[in-house]
């Protein structure tokens, strides 16, 4: 076994074995959840034919919800962060909405499509990200 001088902690020790077992533990947790989500989502919106309206409320409700804390945040420290409005408008907004359009999207479609072609197309949406990114020239294609 070898051992770092510095941390004094071995390479096949505890700590790498410690942060392998919890980072299994998450994504076994995030996993459970994800598809608990995804059939509880196809499962209500068989019955309530609105997914859009539940999504809007899902975020109105968010954004309450983060305004009170911003404020109860804002009161309890002294030198809180801030954004100007045009950072906000460009950054926040823009990503703010690309998220609402893809989750309102994704609960729209549960009542089209089977859980099976939901998961397979939003396990291939990474690939449409790099095309699109590529294509958008945000990302530089890899050349050999």
């Amino acid at each position: 076994m070898r051992t770092d001088a510095k941390t004094k902690t071995t390479v096949c020790g505890t700590g790498i074995l410690a942060t392998a077992v919890k980072t299994i533990c998450l994504v076994s947790v995030y996993y459970v959840f994800s598809i608990g989500l995804t059939f509880y989502n196809k499962w209500m919106f068989k019955r309530f034919h609105y997914p859009l309206m539940t999504t809007c409320i899902h975020f109105l409700t968010i954004f309450i919800l983060s305004e009170i804390l911003r404020n109860v945040f804002r009161i309890c420290r002294e030198n809180s962060p801030t954004l100007d409005w045009k950072t906000y408008a460009s950054k926040v907004f823009l990503t703010g909405v690309a998220s609402a359009l893809d989750i309102g999207l994704s609960n729209w479609s549960f009542v089209f499509i089977t859980v099976s072609l939901y998961t397979m197309v939003k396990s291939s949406a990474i690939i449409f990200i790099l095309g699109f990114s590529i294509l958008l020239r945000i990302e530089k294609p890899v050349s050999c």
